[in-house]
């Protein structure tokens, strides 16, 4: 009986995977084409049974999670090798494939949590877990091409050919132009603000995040956070 019920639960897990394949690219492409819609999608279905959510799209912080294991699977068949770290920390986290994956989830999951934390302060809605869902699972649509496609111009930026360090460069600035403009359409959709209110908005939130994020990673490789261990030693 037992023996069944793996055989069922599997039959489940290999279904459940292989429609990602389908869905992942026609649900990345619709990110792409139509920011703003794919917001009023989420909207609607997060008033679903959560049974019956996403249906015809990947879960929005499933498909985050699915960008970045891209991303990552990608740099390995590239042979990309891991940057050099210094501490042990450093080593820790970004020394492995599994801390490196796992650093970059939380880095890119980070984007979409301070959006939706900045979103609801300035909507003036009270933050609760029940509140943070919606935005949260929109944001994580709109990071999600972001996380993939600036992943891999990342790869590509630390290329041995001028030629391709020069198209990831662009890819970069395009896909950043473009995760932008697409957060400034979703807020201006969902409070009503202007034009110029909203690409403040998303300009404010990402350079914040951004610098974070380099914060976080100067005391990780420098090796700060060890200072006081070291000079102990």
């Amino acid at each position: 009986m037992d023996f069944i019920k793996l055989l069922r639960s599997l039959d489940e897990l290999l279904y459940e995977v292989m429609s990602w394949l389908a869905f992942y690219p026609r649900t990345l492409v619709r990110i792409l084409r139509h920011p703003v819609a794919v917001a009023q999608y989420t909207r609607l279905q997060m008033q679903q049974p959560k049974e019956q959510q996403f249906a015809e799209a990947i879960s929005p912080p499933l498909l985050l999670i699915l960008s970045i294991l891209l991303a990552h699977a990608i740099e390995i068949v590239c042979a990309v090798p891991l940057p050099e770290q210094t501490t042990r920390l450093a080593t820790l986290l970004m020394g492995n494939e599994e801390g490196l994956l796992a650093f970059r989830s939380v880095s890119f999951s980070l984007y979409a949590l301070l959006a939706s934390w900045w979103l609801l302060k300035r909507t003036q809605t009270r933050i609760d877990r029940d509140t943070l869902r919606e935005p949260f699972f929109i944001q994580s649509f709109l990071t999600s091409p972001f996380a993939v496609i600036g992943s891999i111009a990342s790869i590509m930026a630390r290329s041995q050919a001028s030629w391709v360090v020069v198209c990831g460069l662009a890819i970069g600035v395009v896909i950043t132009l473009w995760y932008l403009l697409a957060q400034a359409s979703v807020y201006r959709h969902v409070t009503g603000r202007g034009v110029g209110r909203s690409l403040l908005f998303a300009g404010a939130t990402f350079l914040l995040t951004s610098a974070l994020l380099l914060v976080g990673s100067y005391l990780i490789v420098i090796g700060l956070t060890l200072a006081p261990f070291q000079a102990s030693s």
